[in-house]
């Protein structure tokens, strides 16, 4: 929990200093990645990434937040900061009254299955929107792309064929290759179930998502830059330079 509220620490302190520096959107001020609703709450930028059981997504996540600067909040600590109550109120004082409104309208829209936990969709669209509000975040799961407006982002889906996601989760989880394959299997539809109960998407379809890598044919350091490169694209985010060794 301890990693979480530092996380959130070091998020709400980048926020802080970018709107001193005087880079928050302004009138007739473009700042790359970011994008303002009609009602004047302002987002990203943000790498949203989806994924499959195996597929190498924890790794590229790291990658590329490195290579922009940015924290990466994967499932795990979206939740730790969603059931925290010290750790969220903290995160969503630190946002403006035009981003809870877009929230609360927001929430209104999404169709809930019976089988959904409001309250934990509440908390959990609260934190996902707060830290898409501060910008410069990666997301790993959790369905974020489906709680921010597509234009402050770009949204990632990362597959493989099953052996492929299998072997990584075997060697991994110290698991046989058998005990591997079930798991994936298990962890996919979990995913699946959630996101289509959720949201009312089919998680594995491409129309949802500006990009699709296959990490069974393109290694993760490759799909990294990739993905990279289509941030500079569509957001015009440049990742920083690295540092070339003598």
């Amino acid at each position: 929990m301890n990693a979480a509220l530092r996380l959130i620490e070091k998020q709400i302190a980048m926020a802080d200093f970018r709107n001193r520096s005087g880079q928050t959107i302004a009138q007739n001020v473009t700042v790359p990645g970011r994008y303002m609703t009609k009602d004047g709450a302002s987002f990203g930028p943000c790498l949203l990434i989806s994924r499959e059981c195996g597929s190498g997504a924890s790794q590229l996540a790291q990658l590329v937040g490195a290579r922009l600067g940015w924290n990466v909040f994967d499932a795990k600590i979206v939740d730790e900061i969603a059931q925290a109550a010290h750790i969220h109120n903290q995160l969503v004082k630190s946002v403006d009254e035009r981003v809870h409104t877009y929230w609360e309208q927001t929430l209104r829209e999404l169709l809930l299955d019976d089988l959904v936990d409001e309250k934990y969709l509440r908390l959990l669209k609260q934190v996902v929107t707060a830290l898409g509000s501060h910008g410069n975040v990666v997301f790993v799961g959790r369905g974020a792309q489906y709680f921010l407006p597509p234009q402050c982002g770009l949204s990632v889906r990362l597959t493989a064929p099953l052996e492929a996601r299998a072997e990584r989760v075997a060697e991994r989880m110290n698991l046989s290759l058998e005990q591997a394959r079930l798991k994936t299997r298990k962890i996919d539809a979990e995913r699946a179930a959630f996101v289509w109960k959720t949201f009312k998407k089919d998680s594995a379809s491409p129309i949802n998502y500006d990009l699709i890598i296959n990490t069974g044919e393109i290694k993760i350091e490759s799909a990294a830059n990739i993905v990279l490169a289509s941030i500079q694209e569509k957001l015009g985010v440049c990742p920083k330079k690295q540092q070339t060794q003598n």
